[in-house]
């Protein structure tokens, strides 16, 4: 008999699946409509562990009503030893199974329901999944989920695409398949954006004591104080932090979107993008975000969306940036004394030590940018690059929009919604 779970309520199936991938099994199938890195990156470590151990892994993931990001693709492909996308070119027909198996020689075991490979489908959505624990490998669930695979793999209804190198899934991005995650948040927004312009009051509550995975991080010591042998601590500690207005700034795991403008950045390599301490707002509010300070004409600098105190200057931290589906480390945060600022160096490298993020696209290819970021974890961030023209686009579809300082010239960024 199955077990029902009901999301986030009676367990979160994101932390099932990493305690699932931790155990006796060497094959791991995911079957989702949707994949977004929110997902992707967050189940990433357990699932290198498996691989790490000898597991393989393939993934069938659909591409319908662009709910599947490029980025995840990309980063999908570097996990899987097999990689399939589904799609029927009939309006009628969506491919929306959710299904997630462990098996070895001797058990299996499945879950089917509603989550999809997305941080809401597996940690913060209300969902439900059915769980199954398949002993000997003797099931009509089982040899009905295997059909269906053997199906996808054979490309029975030209359906299947099974990915082999990254031009394919360019392919797919420049046909309109797949879009970029920042592309697909700006166009939620603007597909939830209220017809009736009148400020309603809410009708409903919110769901709360929801949790997103708190992962181990991906440097040592990521965060401590320079010049300091003796006293490393964390950037940001809950007894030890300093109040701006309401706010204090603590570690948190949460999605969260944050963009820069970059002009033509600095440092000889142009690849230090400034940060601030405070910023003088353009438009929209910070009120009761985590940005909020004590004057409702200031919001907190870019530096406190990586979880640093802005007046903490002796700290410096090291980051994982993922872009286009690799991951650049150590991207390093610290304050400059002689100017006063916090900022970014964007020298990251890859696992093989073989690129360079500032490089990847020709040199300066970070000058006169819009740079995002997606909050994973505290020492985790996905980036996107989005031409400087779209400055006016990604302000109206930000919460919060400041200058770098008190200059109204200053660099812009903003917090989106």
């Amino acid at each position: 008999m199955g077990e029902l779970i009901n999301q986030p309520f009676n367990g979160q199936l994101g932390d099932i699946l990493i305690e699932k991938l931790n155990g006796e099994y060497n094959r791991c199938v995911i079957v989702s409509a949707f994949a977004k890195n929110s997902g992707v990156l967050r189940m990433k470590p357990a699932l290198e562990q498996f691989k790490q151990r000898g597991g393989e892994i393939e993934a069938y993931i659909g591409v319908d009503s662009h709910g599947t990001s490029y980025e995840a693709v990309l980063n999908l492909f570097n996990l899987c030893d097999r990689l399939y996308i589904i799609h029927s070119e009939s309006n009628s027909t969506t491919f929306h199974s959710k299904m997630y198996v462990l098996n070895n020689d001797h058990h299996s075991w499945i879950a089917v329901g509603s989550n999809n490979f997305t941080g809401g489908g597996l940690w913060t959505n209300i969902e439900s999944c059915i769980c199954y624990d398949i002993t000997d490998n003797q099931s009509p669930i089982l040899d009905n989920f295997n059909q269906m695979i053997n199906r996808f793999q054979q490309n029975a209804d030209n359906c299947t695409l099974l990915i082999d190198n990254q031009n394919q899934i360019d392919a797919l991005l420049t046909d309109d398949y797949l879009r970029r995650e920042i592309r697909l948040a700006i166009e939620h927004n603007t597909n939830q954006a209220p017809q009736n312009t009148r400020q309603r009051q809410n009708a409903f509550g919110t769901l709360r004591g929801i949790r997103i995975p708190h992962l181990a991080n991906r440097h040592n010591d990521t965060a401590h104080e320079e010049n300091s042998h003796t006293d490393r601590r964390r950037a940001v500690a809950t007894n030890d932090t300093a109040v701006h207005g309401l706010q204090t700034i603590e570690e948190t795991n949460e999605t969260e979107r944050i963009w820069f403008e970059t002009r033509a950045m600095t440092g000889g390599s142009r690849n230090i993008l400034d940060l601030s301490k405070l910023g003088m707002i353009v438009s929209g509010s910070a009120a009761n975000s985590r940005y909020e300070t004590n004057n409702n004409n200031t919001i907190l600098g870019g530096v406190a969306f990586f979880d640093i105190d802005p007046e903490s200057a002796g700290v410096v931290k090291d980051i994982t940036v993922n872009y286009n589906g690799v991951d650049y480390s150590p991207c390093t945060i610290k304050f400059a004394p002689d100017n006063g600022s916090w900022r970014i160096q964007l020298k990251g490298s890859d696992a093989d030590n073989q690129y360079k993020i500032h490089l990847i696209e020709g040199l300066n290819w970070l000058q006169h940018k819009i740079l995002v970021f997606e909050k994973i974890t505290t020492d985790y961030y996905v980036m996107s690059s989005v031409p400087e023209d779209e400055l006016d686009t990604i302000s109206a579809n930000s919460y919060v929009v400041a200058t770098n300082g008190i200059n109204a010239r200053s660099k812009k960024y903003g917090l989106l919604r």
